[in-house]
C-alpha cells in the first residue's frame, strides 16, 4: 500500500536539500488533485487539479519518467523528473514530480561558453615576442614539463639540464644575466646552473666571456723552449 504521507515527507526533504531551486509536487492519482507542494514556485497549491489526464499511457510506462524540460512561471526553465508510485496491483496511486529550476545554470553556462570561445584567437604577434628571451625560457620550460611529465616547480637536475640545452641551442646563453635569471626561475644557485650547464648536451657554454673547451678538450700550457747550454 502506498503511503501518501511518505511521499509528502520525501518531497519536503528533497526540496529542502535543493532549496530554493527545486519544487516537489505530489499528485494523488486517485483524486486527480495536487496533494502536496514543497517550495512551490509554479503558483499551484494543494487541492488544485493535477491536470494529468493521460494516466493510461503512464500506466504502461516506466516508474521513472524523464528527465525532461518544460517552462515555468516568469520564464523559468525547468528540468523535471516524475516518479510513479504504484499499488501492489501495479495501478498508479501517486506521482512525485521534481521540478529543478535551471535558469541560472543556463545563464552561467552561456557565460562560460562565451569565455571559452570568445573572439577567435589570432597568431601571436612575432614583433612583440621576438626579443623576449624570458618568454622563450617559459616556452622551453613548458615543453620540458610536457616531455617529462613534471611540473616546472618540481624540476630537478635532469629537467633543468634539458632546459639549458635548448636555451643554448636558441642562443640564450649570450643574453646578459641569463644564468642569474635561470637560477631565480628554478630556485637554484648560480653555481648550480653552471654545473648543470656543463652536463647539458651540445656545444660548451660561453658566458660572460668565460669559455669552456669544446668536446672535453683540456687547455695545455705551452712549454718554453729549453735553452741548451754550450760548453
Amino acid at each position: 500500500m502506498i503511503d501518501i504521507g511518505f511521499l509528502k515527507a520525501a518531497a519536503d526533504g528533497i526540496a529542502a536539500l535543493l532549496f530554493p531551486d527545486l519544487e516537489a509536487v505530489v499528485h494523488d492519482a486517485r483524486t486527480g488533485l495536487v496533494a502536496h507542494i514543497a517550495n512551490g514556485f509554479s503558483k499551484r497549491k494543494p487541492g488544485d487539479p493535477s491536470l494529468i489526464s493521460d494516466l493510461p499511457a503512464l500506466q504502461e510506462g516506466g516508474d521513472v519518467i524523464g528527465p525532461y524540460e518544460k517552462g515555468g512561471p516568469n520564464n523559468r526553465k525547468l528540468r523535471s523528473i516524475t516518479i510513479v508510485a504504484r499499488s501492489e496491483q501495479g495501478e498508479i496511486v501517486a506521482l512525485l514530480c521534481l521540478n529543478f529550476d535551471v535558469s541560472a545554470l543556463t545563464q552561467v553556462q552561456k557565460l562560460l561558453s562565451g569565455f571559452a570561445v570568445g573572439a577567435q584567437s589570432q597568431a601571436r604577434p612575432d614583433a612583440l615576442f621576438r626579443s623576449d628571451w624570458k618568454e622563450r625560457l617559459n616556452e622551453i620550460a613548458e615543453q620540458v614539463s610536457a616531455q617529462c611529465c613534471v611540473r616546472t616547480s618540481d624540476f630537478g637536475r635532469t629537467e633543468i639540464t634539458l632546459v639549458l640545452a635548448q636555451a643554448r641551442a636558441d642562443g640564450l646563453l649570450s643574453v646578459r644575466n641569463f644564468i642569474d635569471h635561470v637560477g631565480e626561475y628554478f630556485g637554484v644557485s648560480r653555481a648550480t646552473v653552471y654545473n648543470y650547464l656543463k652536463a647539458a648536451p651540445g656545444e660548451a657554454a660561453a658566458t660572460h666571456g668565460d669559455s669552456e673547451p669544446a668536446n672535453g678538450a683540456q687547455r695545455v700550457r705551452a712549454k718554453a723552449p729549453s735553452r741548451r747550454k754550450w760548453k
